[in-house]
């Protein structure tokens, strides 16, 4: 394709027949004459017309286009998402459209393709308890599932991922070597669901060995290396990061980048992982085998949520009266150096 490809109108002038003729033939319409159709056909191979799938989808009787909303930022989680999506749509035999979640002027958050009718159903990507773009979603009145996020409790079907069984399996993990006092968890935004569901499966699982978590072992922020650092460092200028009683020994960070942040803090101030601090992340991102020592952490499912959410989607559209599901996706803790004896 040249900086000038040929479009429809091109073809319909070559074979003097209407846009709509063509079109026609591109369908394979019985209703445009054999020599019309053979015209029209030969004038396509000659000028090398190459169909747009959208204009073919949107013209079509049936579009079984799929929307997908995602928040506005970037990394491995959504890329995985979305492989995992784009994947099982095209399986099936469906178009996945994703846009990014804009902001109008009064601060909504909503996704530009809802109410649009250029789709028919919308896998939409909640990460804040309490986003108002669940109303927006819910007002569509289209088929929906709803990703990182249980919103079944508001007619939607949900897929989220098993942050209980993750931080369960960290928080056990690091307690073979430290006191339960000694072990913190640092989370990302206040409101987002995973950092909520693994504050609350890391207390639990602190509660269930009878250590009542202390307020300062649980901080929340950003999911950033700079947050991470941020908290290291206020912790060393406490001196309660690393060796000695009544340090901060051990570390659940709620993702990658925090952990990546709080080991580079560490080492800065010669305070050595795992020797002195034991650390697990949560995403298994390319990040956690870069660093030195590798990162453990907890991996997560993100292609395989992406198509169960297509999958769940597929099953709304041909049934709108089904049972409304939340399906919830197993995690797998990764053990690496950051968390035990360099040997191990």
């Amino acid at each position: 394709m040249g900086e000038n490809p040929v479009s429809i109108h091109d073809v319909a002038a070559a074979a003097k027949v209407s846009i709509a003729t063509v079109s026609r033939v591109l369908h394979n319409s019985p209703v445009v004459a054999e020599a019309t159709a053979a015209r029209v056909r030969r004038v396509i191979k000659e000028l090398g017309y190459v169909p747009n799938p959208m204009a073919q989808v949107l013209s079509s009787g049936e579009r079984k286009v799929i929307g997908l909303a995602l928040p506005r930022f970037h990394g491995e989680f959504m890329t995985w998402l979305l492989h995992g999506a784009d994947e099982e749509a095209t399986s099936l035999g469906y178009h996945l459209l994703m846009t990014t979640i804009s902001t109008d002027a009064e601060g909504h958050r909503r996704p530009r393709i809802v109410g649009s009718g250029l789709v028919d159903a919308m896998l939409v990507v909640i990460t804040e308890s309490e986003d108002p773009l669940t109303k927006v979603v819910q007002e569509a009145g289209l088929p929906t599932v709803v990703i990182d996020t249980d919103m079944s409790e508001h007619g939607l079907d949900s897929v989220v991922l098993d942050n209980e069984k993750g931080t369960q399996e960290a928080v056990e993990h690091l307690l073979r070597w430290v006191e339960p006092s000694s072990l913190y968890f640092v989370g990302g935004p206040r409101g987002n669901f995973d950092t909520i569901g693994r504050a609350k499966a890391f207390s639990d699982a602190l509660t269930e060995r009878g250590c009542q978590t202390d307020p300062e072992q649980i901080s929340l922020g950003d999911y950033s290396i700079e947050w991470g650092k941020e908290w290291a460092i206020r912790m060393i200028q406490r001196k309660r990061l690393g060796a000695g009683e009544g340090t901060v020994r051990a570390v659940i960070a709620a993702n990658d980048k925090i952990a990546c942040g709080i080991m580079r803090a560490a080492e800065d101030a010669r305070i050595w992982v795992p020797d002195q601090l034991r650390i697990i992340g949560f995403n298994d991102s390319q990040i956690s085998q870069l660093v030195r020592p590798r990162l453990s952490t907890v991996a997560l499912p993100m292609a395989e949520m992406g198509a169960a959410a297509v999958r769940m989607l597929v099953r709304r559209i041909h049934n709108k009266s089904a049972e409304v599901v939340c399906t919830k996706l197993p995690t797998k803790l990764i053990i690496r150096e950051s968390s035990t004896a360099m040997n191990f």
